[in-house]
């Protein structure tokens, strides 16, 4: 069951190397059963308790590297600043703190 996420500490490197193995496995396990679930979905229209979850990445064009961008509180609220301007759309998200500092999640309005 999810559930909204607080903002919060995350545990110390040191605390989380003990479960790092777990975290791997279940991550993939997780990832997998979700893209099984919904790789066929086409235009479905995102309802009450659906949420999208955001990582947000730095590319470097020259190097082709990836790293994570610790930008999610101003990405939000940039964001969530843009979605009071269309009020007047019956269409819109409300964005929401995620797991870590490079991540978002959005619901619909």
């Amino acid at each position: 069951i999810m559930g909204l996420l607080k903002v919060g500490v995350p545990k110390s490197w040191e605390d989380s190397k003990q479960n790092l193995d777990y975290i791997r496995h279940a991550g993939i396990r997780q990832f997998i059963a979700t893209y099984n679930r919904v790789k066929g979905l086409k235009g479905e229209e995102l309802l009450w308790g659906d949420e999208v979850e955001y990582g947000i990445f730095i590319l470097d064009p020259e190097t082709k590297k990836i790293r994570l961008s610790l930008r999610a509180k101003e990405v939000m609220e940039e964001l969530n600043e843009k979605e009071e301007q269309h009020l007047h759309r019956t269409e819109g998200a409300k964005w929401v703190p995620e797991y870590g500092a490079w991540m978002v999640e959005s619901t619909p309005n």
